[in-house]
């Protein structure tokens, strides 16, 4: 298989079979090839050459969602496949379809959501749902889990599991190579667009399969320096409601020089949390910023001008203008301050320090892997001196060696004295990276705790609502 989009070869001279009732993992770097590959085999993409040969029907779950947002969770599911009674459609047969599916594969939704209204987490299980109802022969998984708790991802693999038992080809296409080694009975390594190894799982492991990725070792995450820390945003009595997403009665401080990290099952306040430190939202509470409040009128920009940047949780929609180049939106939102003759110094620095590929200012984002236009909304946030980071599942969907440099260039910013709040639902993120940790469920912070010496299962366990 080979495909070129304008100068990047994407896939290039790619052979990959799959085997019918066999769990194969797909893994690489962020622009390796492995979704262009991935939409190839399910026909939403055509190939310059190569063939696909496929018995039954083939699936595809998108790493971006492929939704219509302002149609319910019943209309997604079910799109052009609709119970009827005579002409018209059985809406609660539909419901009772869809409720059958959460039910039978461990993924709630509500039928009658607007799919606008969810937050990222739920929308995937929308496209899981979508899926799994045309019962596909062959299935693949392009970064299903990058939404999911841990305790979702175990439920959502035995139905996995279940699925390969009775005989379904299934493709993962992921980064989280603990997931390769728990669960696939074959793994394949692209690089640059090539294949470069496939093997037996049971006959490797995860840090070969981590330098096959990359060509060489895993970058470390860069070494914490020790700051004078003083309270830099004091929190009291908050509440906010952003969409579904409510957050209730929250106090806790992030004090200067430090990464303090939001442990939480998505769904359980985060959004609305963001969203009111960015001043999408109003709130109620107090909230004290560098020693002056911070108000429920203030607009988005003043926050910016404070100093207070903010990750948001979902790149392609809150974060890029896909139709534009790499300059344009490395300063969106500071075109006021960044004169138009920096433009191209300010995407350069971005290239340079987030190893953006291509390395070319002028490249559409649209066109860009996932990992990549993360890379550009990140470098953004952490251009010049921000006093207060924001970082909403700043690592999600990307590769090992991507999420590295992301975290050390978090871990920079709280070195250079800036506070970060990370907003993650992955525990190894949160503790390779977070020197204090908050836990969140049910929509208020349920627990506070020292990096150094927490017990992972307490931390898991007040995260599912366990008292």
């Amino acid at each position: 298989m080979r495909k070129r989009f304008g100068a990047v070869q994407a896939v290039d001279g790619v052979d990959l079979e799959l085997q019918p009732g066999e769990i194969h993992a797909l893994v690489g770097e962020n622009g390796a090839g492995k979704s262009t590959l991935a939409a190839i085999a399910y026909g939403a993409v055509r190939p310059d050459e190569g063939s696909v040969d496929a018995l039954g029907v083939v699936g595809l779950v998108h790493q971006h969602f492929k939704l219509i947002e302002r149609l319910r969770v019943w209309e997604n599911v079910l799109l052009n496949r609709e119970p009827r009674r005579g002409w018209a459609i059985d809406v609660e047969a539909a419901r009772a379809r869809v409720r059958e599916l959460s039910s039978s594969y461990g993924l709630a939704v509500d039928p009658d959501a607007l799919v606008e209204t969810l937050p990222v987490g739920i929308k995937q299980r929308v496209e899981l749902l979508r899926e799994l109802d045309r019962a596909p022969s062959v299935l693949l998984l392009d970064e299903p889990t990058a939404s999911l708790a841990p305790s979702e991802i175990a439920s959502f693999f035995a139905t996995v599991v279940d699925l390969a038992k009775r005989g379904t080809a299934i493709l993962v296409v992921t980064h989280k190579l603990a997931e390769v080694i728990a669960y696939s009975q074959r793994v394949t390594v692209m690089r640059a667009g090539r294949v470069v190894a496939t093997h037996l799982t049971s006959e490797t492991n995860a840090e070969a399969i981590a330098r096959e990725m990359v060509g060489g070792e895993v970058p470390a995450l860069a070494a914490r320096a020790a700051t004078a820390l003083a309270p830099l945003l004091e929190v009291r009595g908050f509440s906010a409601r952003s969409g579904t997403s409510v957050l209730r009665d929250a106090s806790f401080e992030v004090r200067a020089g430090e990464i303090v990290g939001v442990a939480g099952i998505e769904g359980n306040g985060q959004t609305a949390l963001s969203d009111a430190l960015a001043a999408i939202v109003p709130f109620t509470g107090e909230l004290i910023f560098d020693g002056a409040p911070l108000r429920a009128s203030d607009t988005p920009a003043s926050r910016l001008a404070r100093g207070i940047r903010v990750i948001p949780q979902d790149r392609r929609h809150e974060a890029l203008v896909l139709d534009w180049n790499v300059r344009d939106n490395v300063v969106l939102g500071r075109q006021r301050v960044v004169p138009r003759s920096q433009y191209g110094e300010a995407a350069r620095e971005v290239i340079e320090r987030f190893d953006l590929r291509p390395p070319d200012p002028d490249a559409i984002v649209g066109a860009l892997s996932g990992g990549n236009q993360q890379k550009i909304v990140v470098g953004r946030t952490l251009a010049g001196t921000p006093r207060l980071v924001v970082a909403y599942q700043p690592t999600r969907g990307i590769d090992i060696g991507a999420a590295a440099l992301v975290q050390s260039r978090l871990i920079e910013a709280r070195n250079a004295g800036a506070g970060v709040l990370l907003i993650s639902f992955e525990l190894d993120e949160i503790f390779a990276t977070a020197d204090r940790i908050l836990v969140i469920a049910n929509g208020t912070f349920v627990g506070a705790f020292d990096r150094a010496g927490v017990d992972r299962g307490r931390i898991g366990a007040l995260m599912a609502g366990h008292a």
